[in-house]
């Protein structure tokens, strides 16, 4: 690879000619004959899509914003180098981040070919020119999110990404890394026109979620802005999509299954990457099989973490506990398990479990003789607890089950939330924007900007649609922002939010629970939102490709 435009250049034809729609090999056709019609024009946008929803893009993607969370736990060792965006411990040869970089600027080019070759006049190819805004701005929102500092950091002063806006990228000339802000103002405007552009124009209803639209512009504008802090802009364009009347949210047994369904059958959708049954499953290699073994597919070794799941559990009749699905052990046989603090290192917790069983209507188990599990009520739920085993220190709460099965110590908490769509067991179609994300952002919004009332008649929407009680007022010792960013954290798990919402807040993330992210030298249990590992390092690739690219700490 002679320099990162060569690369790209070499590849955009390759993602022409991905495009399933027409199958003439684009990358023998001159720019005339390709650009020649609306019909050429729109096979030529489709291999930004294509891009999109390749592996190589959507897996690291999905990678970054949830496994850099604490709503998961990884359960054991892994060669794979997602371990390295799990436990911060970096590496510039993270080969999932150099095929995350290099397919965003492939998309970037992309658009910008479209962009510069289409002539806009008619509705429908005004549409499509701003299709290509629209992604141009997402593949640099995921650019600046990774290798830039959070927005409320010095977004003047520290560094984003390289703006390449040329529809023929000189290989004599390699910008520099913006800055974030000049990334966001690109962002901003990207957006801003790409909403405009597809106003007049609308596709049929059985496409109109699996393409970009106005209101996918609008709902991305309220992410970008409510990122920036710009709360008033967040939830002005969280409005415009509410408002739009375009979705609505699903309920019942359809929202717990959602995942399942086909973007087009989910009213909820704003815009997804579209995955086709039997062409698009990924199989093991789904980002859903780190979640999950479903029939026999899948490495199910990420589970959902103890603290979401004790979040979760605040409330048993949630529906959102159909996305996890504990793995039981054939029988009747029944344990609780808690966890403990290891002695090293000091913050890190592991699992111990007991085998329990019932007497007379007392579940008993054996430490030093027979002990019984108690019970109390909290909140109207009837929690266990213990006073005596290895590592008890005072009262215990436990968690009592069928019996699980463990990998390396860490009991099967599967997740389906990105599994099973058409009855497949890794096929998904990654959800980019849903209504519920756009009442979150308006609700966070709101909170920031001191409309309690407003921000809590929001929430209730989300937890009234989960099943669970509503608030009348903020919880006593709690704070508005903390219930919202709660709820944010529950409702939108599992779809690559999770880091970006803990450091953009400038919250800790606090890793003091099981998981192999205590393992290695000098293991992160928290990360500051102002530790240098908030970013990551810029691949060596692009490096050894673009010498002046200066790479973060």
């Amino acid at each position: 690879m002679k320099n990162i435009y060569s690369f790209i250049a070499i590849l955009i034809a390759l993602s022409f000619s991905a495009c399933d729609i027409a199958r003439e090999p684009f990358q023998d056709l001159s720019d005339d004959k390709v650009f020649a019609d609306e019909l050429g024009i729109e096979a030529a946008a489709l291999g930004t899509y294509a891009l999109l929803k390749k592996n190589e893009f959507m897996r690291p993607y999905h990678f970054h914003g949830e496994f850099g969370g604490d709503n998961i736990a990884l359960s054991g060792s892994t060669t794979d180098a997602l371990f390295y965006m799990y436990n911060y411990q970096h590496t510039p040869t993270n080969g999932h981040l150099n095929s995350l970089w290099s397919y965003c600027y492939k998309g970037i080019v992309n658009a910008n070919k479209v962009i510069d070759k289409a002539q806009a006049g008619t509705p429908r190819l005004n549409h499509v020119i701003g299709e290509m805004y629209y992604l141009r701005a997402f593949f640099y929102f995921n650019l600046v999110n990774i290798w830039g500092r959070p927005y409320t950091q010095n977004p003047s002063s520290n560094l984003g990404v390289p703006i390449i806006l040329d529809a023929e990228p000189d290989a004599d000339n390699l910008p520099p890394r913006a800055t974030v802000k000049e990334v966001y103002d690109l962002i901003l405007r990207d957006l801003l026109e790409a909403a405009e552009l597809m106003s007049e124009f609308k596709r049929i209803d059985s496409e109109y979620n699996i393409y970009a639209s106005e209101q996918a512009a609008n709902a991305l504008l309220s992410r970008v802005y409510l990122y920036m802090e710009d709360n008033e802009k967040a939830a002005e364009y969280a409005t415009k999509v509410i408002e739009s009347n375009n979705f609505s949210l699903i309920s019942g047994s359809e929202y717990e299954t959602f995942p399942t369904m086909v973007p087009e059958e989910n009213s909820e959708i704003i815009f997804a990457c579209r995955a086709l049954k039997d062409e698009d499953d990924y199989n093991w290699y789904a980002f859903g099989g780190m979640y999950a073994t479903i029939d026999g597919v899948g490495w199910g070794e990420m589970y959902a973490s103890e603290t979401f799941r004790d979040l979760l559990d605040q409330n048993p009749s949630d529906r959102r506990h159909k996305f996890i699905d504990p793995q039981f052990v054939d029988g009747d046989d029944y344990e609780i398990t808690y966890s403990y603090d290891k002695a090293s290192p000091v913050g890190s917790k592991m699992f111990q479990m007991y085998a329990v069983t019932n007497n007379g209507g007392n579940w008993e188990y054996d430490y030093n003789g027979t002990k019984t599990v108690s019970t109390e009520d909290v909140n109207g739920n009837t929690v266990y607890f213990i006073t005596e085993g290895e590592n008890i220190s005072g009262k215990t709460y436990v968690k009592l089950t069928k019996k699980m099965p463990v990998r390396q110590g860490y009991p099967k908490y599967f997740v389906i939330k990105c599994s099973n769509q058409e009855g497949q067991p890794q096929l998904f179609s990654p959800v980019i924007s849903r209504l519920a994300e756009m009442y979150l952002n308006r609700s966070e919004a709101r909170a920031k900007t001191g409309n309690t009332s407003g921000a809590l008649e929001d929430l209730n929407l989300i937890r009234e649609r989960a099943n669970i009680d509503t608030y009348t007022d903020v919880p006593a010792g709690r704070t508005l922002l903390e219930i919202v960013l709660e709820e944010r954290r529950i409702e939108l798990a599992f779809e690559a939010h999770r880091r970006y919402d803990i450091f953009r807040n400038g919250l800790t993330l606090d890793r003091r629970y099981p998981g192999t992210h205590d393992r290695g030298a000098n293991p992160l249990l928290t990360v500051p939102s102002t530790s240098p590992r908030v970013v990551d390092y810029i691949p060596e690739a692009q490096i050894l490709a673009q010498p002046n690219l200066v790479q973060n700490p």
